[in-house]
């Protein structure tokens, strides 16, 4: 689903859950084309918020999605998916990597079309969990 200049805000906050939970099956399933597909040409990408690491635009988010897709990364909602009456959504994530988990809050900014233009994911090392947390890692 595509949104347009006559989508109602309940389907506006539809396709946002709809385009987080593609996002974290399309991780689980390692397929960074579906990945690429929720995002804007010119997306960018912080994750983790504050680590000074971005990523922007398509040419840049292929390898990242692609070198993160050849990882062992399980990805899930884990809780309620909030949207803005604006053009934000946000969703407790779960992510098993490395044999840790990380527990982070993910936010997604979308352009009119419903593609995501900004994504952000909040986690530090207080919200890793596992055997050594030290392996958890960004991507």
């Amino acid at each position: 689903m595509s949104l347009s200049s006559s989508s109602t805000q309940e389907e506006i906050n539809a396709h946002y859950r709809a385009a987080l939970t593609a996002y974290t099956d399309a991780f689980t399933a390692r397929d960074p084309e579906a990945i690429l597909k929720l995002f804007a040409p010119g997306a960018s990408l912080e994750d983790p918020v504050g680590s000074g690491r971005f990523v922007n635009g398509i040419d840049a988010l292929r390898p990242y999605f692609i070198r993160a897709c050849g990882r062992d990364i399980k990805m899930r909602i884990d809780g309620h998916i909030s949207c803005s009456k604006g053009d934000a959504a946000c969703a407790p994530i779960r992510v098993d990597v490395d044999g840790s988990v990380i527990h982070a809050i993910s936010v997604a900014r979308f352009d009119q079309e419903g593609l995501i233009i900004r994504y952000e994911a909040y986690w530090g090392p207080g919200d890793l969990e596992g055997p050594d947390p030290s392996i958890g890692r960004p991507i």
